[in-house]
């Protein structure tokens, strides 16, 4: 099996168990904003010990925030609602 078919079978999977996490509200509950690394070594649910739902995660490559990720910062702050970022 190629990744790509792993991959839509895993979302396949998840969607199933998706349940009520589409009711969820847009703002992040915690209110809170990651950038972070777009290593695939991360994970910022794992070591910010996240659910679904509490923050925006912003993930960026070349070790300095691009203009996208202040972009996509300055949205969450300003239409989100986020108050702390990391």
């Amino acid at each position: 099996m190629s990744v790509l078919n792993e991959v839509l079978e895993a979302n396949r999977n998840y969607v199933s168990k998706f349940g009520d996490k589409g009711k969820l509200p847009l703002p992040p509950a915690r209110r809170f904003a990651i950038l972070t690394c777009m290593d695939a070594r991360l994970d910022p649910a794992g070591y910010a010990c996240l659910s679904e739902g509490d923050a925006h995660v912003i993930r960026n490559a070349g070790g300095r925030a691009s203009d996208d990720a202040i972009r996509s910062l300055v949205i969450s702050y300003m239409l989100l609602w986020t108050r702390e970022c990391s």
